[in-house]
C-alpha cells in the first residue's frame, strides 16, 4: 500500500462523504427546504405551489444523494481534484470504502449517539459526520488499525473542521472501536 495514495484517497472520500451528508441533511431538515424555496420566492402561504415545489426540490436532492459513486468516481476525482493524476490516488480504497457508507451509516449514528454525551449524530457539523463515517467505514471494510484511523481523522479534522473536532473524534471514535474490539 502506498501511503501517499491512501491519504489522497481519504481526502477524496471525505469530500464525497461531505456531499452525501449535506444532501441527506438537506432532505431531512424542513427548515433547509423552506429556506431554499423562499429564495425562489415560493412562500409557505402559497400552499399548493409550496407543496409542489417542495416535492420537486426533494426529488432533485434525492437524485444527487443517491448517485452511484463508482459510476461517477473518475468524473468526481477529475472535477474536484485536478492536482492529482490517477496514479496519485488509491482507487481500490475508494471503491471499497465509499460504497459501504450506506451499509454502515445507521449503525454509526446509533453508536455515536450512545457514546457522545452532549449531542446527537444528526446535530453534528456535516464535516464531523463525514469524518466519523470515513473512519468507521474504513475500519469496518478494511480493518485499518484503530491508531491509524484515529490519527488520520484527527489530522483531517485539524485541517477541515473546527478546533473542538479533533478531540471529539478522538474520544468518541476511540470508544466505538474499542467497544467493538472487546465484543469480538
Amino acid at each position: 500500500m502506498n501511503i501517499k495514495k491512501r491519504i489522497h484517497a481519504r481526502k477524496i472520500a471525505l469530500s464525497y462523504l461531505y456531499q452525501h451528508c449535506f444532501f441527506r441533511n438537506l432532505i431531512t431538515q424542513r427548515s433547509a427546504t423552506i429556506e431554499a424555496l423562499f429564495i425562489d420566492n415560493i412562500f409557505q402561504s402559497q400552499t399548493e405551489k409550496f407543496e409542489k415545489a417542495k416535492e420537486e426540490f426533494k426529488r432533485k436532492i434525492e437524485v444527487l444523494k443517491d448517485e452511484n459513486f463508482q459510476e461517477h468516481m473518475m468524473d468526481f476525482v477529475g472535477n474536484f481534484f485536478d492536482e492529482w493524476t490517477a496514479d496519485d490516488v488509491d482507487f481500490d480504497y475508494l471503491c471499497k470504502v465509499v460504497p459501504a457508507v450506506d451499509t454502515y451509516e445507521k449503525e454509526l449514528e446509533g453508536l455515536v449517539d450512545s457514546y457522545a454525551t452532549s449531542f446527537k449524530y444528526i446535530d453534528m457539523d456535516i464535516i464531523d459526520q463525514s469524518l466519523f463515517l470515513l473512519g468507521y467505514v474504513e475500519r469496518k471494510v478494511l480493518w485499518t488499525p484503530k491508531e491509524v484511523i484515529i490519527n488520520e481523522l484527527i489530522e483531517l479534522a485539524k485541517r477541515y473542521s473546527d478546533d473542538g473536532s479533533p478531540k471529539l473524534l478522538n474520544g468518541v471514535m476511540h470508544k466505538i472501536i474499542t467497544a467493538q474490539m472487546e465484543s469480538k
